[in-house]
């Protein structure tokens, strides 16, 4: 009898993990080019630093290739909020994030400077290409 109550709360414990690991749902974007009309709900979600696409379009576009780009895990909620994490678990809270006009995408860091990116996605939303007034890349991918 024990082993079973034992059991029972193993098993709800687990599946209550597991909900609350679960993917937000988000809108999904359609590929676009700079320029292209956004919609902020293309943004919600979390995302992760892609270092590979980084490296190669700052290549392409004649910049460093970033190699040391450090990891980034960014969650842009609907109020606007904009979270970090180092470890791409626990998240506080690092500024405010909007989109403005049609494809600039505005991060203003708490205490900080905001940065200025064109935006465009690419892959059916799936990497999001943030070009800054240098024309270098950040480019996240959503974190799976």
């Amino acid at each position: 009898m024990k082993k079973v109550k034992l059991a029972r709360l193993a098993g709800l414990t687990l599946a209550l993990l597991l909900s609350a690991c679960a993917s937000e749902t988000y809108l999904e974007a359609p590929d676009t080019e700079p320029g292209d009309q956004l919609k902020a709900d293309y943004l919600i979600g979390e995302w992760c630093g892609n270092r590979e696409l980084t490296s190669q379009a700052n290549k392409d576009a004649g910049h460093s290739a970033l190699v040391n780009l450090t990891q980034v895990f960014w969650r842009f909620d609907v109020d606007g909020s904009w979270d970090n994490s180092t470890s791409g678990w626990l998240y506080s809270s690092l500024g405010t994030w909007n989109l403005q006009g049609r494809d600039h995408f505005i991060l203003k860091v708490n205490k900080g400077k905001s940065k200025n990116y064109q935006a465009s996605f690419r892959n059916s939303g799936t990497d999001l290409y943030l070009q800054d007034e240098e024309s270098q890349f950040l480019i996240l991918s959503r974190c799976e």
